[in-house]
């Protein structure tokens, strides 16, 4: 999933790839605007229920410093419900700089974490992520592509890894370089990521 962080014109490129927030148009008022002849006002209010599900088609939940979030793709036997959590990195100032998801596309797929972190870096040397925030954990991260706003490392956890991160009470940190060479570090909470890792499970 890749989606632009307004806030810091950051890319967040999510675990979950068939995540896409898209901003819809009004077919009915699009359609009205190119007739001449407006159509029967029964008529465009049965549309108009027709294009509204019951369901919502996009969910956020909050736990601690992460959330889970859900969205609906598909329609009928192809619907399909995709969660991930998440956590943004964000300045003082509220500036986001980078941010974290962990989920997957499909109920069989393995549990993934994706990281975007600004573009600054020096490849390939990978990102690494320490959950103590002292002894990096031994995750295949590796740099998968750069975009305009980020570039995006990203691996598969296992089970004992997430189990370790789950009971984690303090801070973890990733660090990188940048394209000069030099080490580059940011902190991580654990506040609420076993919630919201148990909640993912449900929702799965």
């Amino acid at each position: 999933m890749t989606c632009i962080m307004s806030s810091s014109k950051f890319v967040r490129a999510g675990t979950l790839g068939a995540i896409v927030f898209v901003g819809l148009g009004s077919l009915v008022e699009a359609q009205t605007a190119k007739s001449s002849v407006p159509a029967p006002s029964t008529k465009v209010e049965a549309q108009s229920q027709q294009l509204v599900d019951a369901e919502p088609t996009s969910t956020v939940a909050s736990f601690g410093d992460w959330v889970l979030r859900c969205q609906r793709t598909g329609s009928g036997s192809d619907t399909q419900r995709v969660c991930e959590v998440a956590q943004q990195i964000r300045t003082q100032d509220q500036q986001t700089v980078a941010e974290l998801a962990i989920g997957r596309v499909k109920k069989s797929d393995s549990l993934r974490l994706t990281m975007v972190l600004p573009v600054n870096v020096t490849m390939p040397n990978p990102p690494t992520f320490a959950a103590d925030g002292t002894n990096p954990d031994v995750l295949d991260l590796g740099w998968r592509k750069c975009l305009p706003g980020g570039c995006i490392a990203d691996a598969v956890l296992k089970d004992d890894v997430l189990g370790r991160w789950k009971a984690q009470t303090g801070s973890g940190r990733i660090k990188w370089k940048d394209a000069a060479g030099r080490d580059l570090a940011i902190g991580i909470s654990f506040r609420g990521l076993s919630q919201a890792l148990d909640a993912l499970g449900r929702q799965s």
